[in-house]
């Protein structure tokens, strides 16, 4: 399997756009507040935080989402840089990192007239597919400077291109070669998930010395499976989630979990039929791993994050597309009626540290 569009970024906003034109207008207008300028067609107003380092070297760090991944992905590798670091976000984004007299803020529509392309040593992002991401990338581009973007969360087929000429820190070489999807221009560099690390860290459902087969057993027969209700995911007809959730549900007297309490007419009246379908819904604000109980779903990211933390996860469904096998597959996510997925070996060394390495030059 491969990414639909490898290479265009233009052809995955089209595709993009296409998906949602028979959407309604306040979809439509969200889509527009991701493009530059957002919904308004102004130029999007951007805080560029600046930190001094060690010497004349700088980085620049673009990022355009306050989600844990995101931070996880390029937040945490700031206690490691030894260069200067300039961080290029939205001007709403919500970055606790970035609090403190250490940084210094600029409040621009033309960020990169701020920057020195002479000093900067690299490039960091998740993306090009967002404002920030893509007016870095850019600059870049044009200035000759090394590029890189780190992964954060996991990948379909459907994810967007990688820009040209630029290194992908990657979960794994899998995903690596996955999202490269044979260009010859990307460079493929495996440093593991600094969220997934973190999260195997943190403590796990065996946190008691016990061993994990009996923790899985007796959460299995003490606990109700949760089912983690699949939100829209291109390329995974509606029909196929729904039908899995209200059979999975059904059969195994589990509880459906849907992601937040934000839903659009078709999602609202879907889940008012599995509820008359006598499907038990569960209130979102439950935490998820507090008590830790059995977790089945079918491409949730918090899959991931349930095996990272040691609780019994699966997936299930029938008839699923194939890219969705080789999805389970590649982060080892086994089916709902064996053995639960296996808990994610972390990498001997802390990604954001690797990332820290590579990107500052003191691998």
């Amino acid at each position: 399997m491969a990414l639909i569009h490898p290479r265009s970024l233009e052809l995955w906003h089209e595709w993009q756009r296409s998906r949602f034109r028979a959407r309604s207008a306040a979809v439509g207008e969200r889509l527009r507040s991701l493009r530059p300028g957002g919904a308004s067609g102004q130029p999007p107003q951007y805080l560029l935080h600046s930190r001094k380092g060690e010497g004349e070297d700088r980085l620049l760090i673009a990022i355009d989402s306050d989600s844990a991944a995101a931070r996880a992905a390029l937040m945490t590798a700031l206690p490691y840089l030894h260069a200067g670091v300039d961080v290029l976000a939205p001007a709403d984004l919500d970055l606790p990192e970035l609090a403190g007299s250490a940084w210094q803020r600029s409040r621009t529509t033309a960020p990169t007239e701020l920057l020195d392309a002479g000093a900067t040593r690299c490039v960091i992002t998740l993306g090009g597919d967002r404002p920030a991401g893509a007016l870095a990338h850019d600059w870049a581009l044009g200035a000759d400077i090394p590029a890189a973007v780190v992964q954060h969360r996991p990948l379909t087929p459907y994810a967007p291109p990688l820009p040209p000429h630029s290194t992908l820190l990657a979960w794994t070489e899998a995903d690596g070669q996955f999202h490269r999807s044979g260009r010859e221009d990307v460079e493929v560099r495996a440093v593991g998930s600094q969220l997934l690390w973190q999260l195997a860290h943190e403590g796990r459902a065996d946190g008691d010395g016990r061993d994990r087969q009996e923790v899985t057993a007796e959460l299995i027969t003490s606990q109700r499976p949760v089912f983690l209700d699949q939100e829209e995911t291109p390329g995974l007809p509606r029909r196929l989630s729904v039908r899995a959730a209200r059979s999975f549900c059904r059969s195994e007297s589990a509880v459906l979990r849907p992601r937040g309490s934000r839903r659009d007419a078709l999602t609202r009246g879907l889940h008012t039929v599995l509820r008359r379908r006598g499907v038990e819904f569960e209130d979102p604000q439950t935490p998820l791993f507090d008590p830790p109980r059995p977790v089945v779903g079918i491409l949730d990211p918090q899959l991931l994050e349930a095996a990272a933390r040691g609780v019994p996860t699966w997936v299930y469904g029938r008839g699923m597309p194939s890219w969705v096998h080789e999805y389970w597959q590649r982060y080892g996510l086994r089916h709902w009626g064996g053995p639960p997925s296996p808990v994610p070996v972390p990498s001997a060394d802390e990604p954001s540290r690797l990332i820290a390495q590579i990107v500052d030059g003191h691998e």
